[in-house]
C-alpha cells in the first residue's frame, strides 16, 4: 500500500470528510428552514424577522465553502476536460499533474490569506450591523474550506504525480 492510499484510509481523512458532510447537511437544512420561516413571516403574517439576512449570509458562507471543499474531495468540481480527451495518456497525466499543482498552490495561498483575514478579524472583531454577529464566524468557513481544499488538492497532486511517474517509466 502506498502513502496516498494510507492517507485516504486514515482516520483523520475520514473524520474530515464526515465533518464536511455534517456541516453541508446542517447548513443546507438550516438555510431551507430559515428561508421557509422568512417566507411564512413575510407573506403569511405580514411581518419581518429583523436581521434574518445576516443569518442567511453566514449560513450560505458555510454551505458554499464546505460544498466547494467537498467538490475538491469528490473530484466533482467544475472543470473543462474536452481537450485532454484528445491527448495521449502520458500527456493527459502530465496535464493532470500541472493542473493539480496549480490548484494546490492556489488553495494553499488562499488558505494562507484566510489566516491573515482571521487574524485581522480577531484583532478588530467586526460585527454585522443589525444583530452584531461576529464576522469571524463566516470568515472561519473560508479558512476551513480552503484548508480542506489544500489538503485534498495536495494529496491528489501527489497521487497524479506518482501515477505520471509510473506511466512514464513504462
Amino acid at each position: 500500500m502506498n502513502i496516498i492510499e494510507t492517507i485516504k484510509k486514515s482516520i483523520i481523512w475520514k473524520f474530515l470528510v464526515q465533518i464536511q458532510r455534517w456541516l453541508l447537511i446542517a447548513s443546507s437544512i438550516f438555510l431551507v428552514l430559515i428561508m421557509c420561516v422568512e417566507v411564512l413571516l413575510r407573506y403569511v403574517f405580514k411581518s419581518d424577522l429583523f436581521g434574518i439576512e445576516e443569518i442567511v449570509v453566514i449560513a450560505a458562507f458555510w454551505l458554499y465553502f464546505m460544498g466547494s471543499s467537498y467538490g475538491v474531495y469528490d473530484k466533482s468540481h467544475v472543470k473543462a476536460d474536452i481537450i485532454p480527451q484528445m491527448l495521449s495518456k502520458k500527456t493527459q497525466a502530465l496535464l493532470s499533474v500541472i493542473v493539480r499543482l496549480t490548484m494546490s498552490v492556489l488553495c494553499c495561498l488562499f488558505a494562507y490569506w484566510a489566516i491573515d483575514m482571521i487574524k485581522h478579524g480577531l484583532k478588530y472583531m467586526p460585527r454585522t450591523t443589525g444583530l452584531g454577529i461576529p464576522i469571524i464566524i463566516s470568515q472561519f468557513s473560508i479558512l476551513l474550506g480552503y484548508s480542506l481544499m489544500s489538503i485534498y488538492s495536495v494529496v491528489y497532486f501527489l497521487e497524479d504525480l506518482f501515477s505520471f511517474l509510473k506511466l512514464r517509466k513504462s
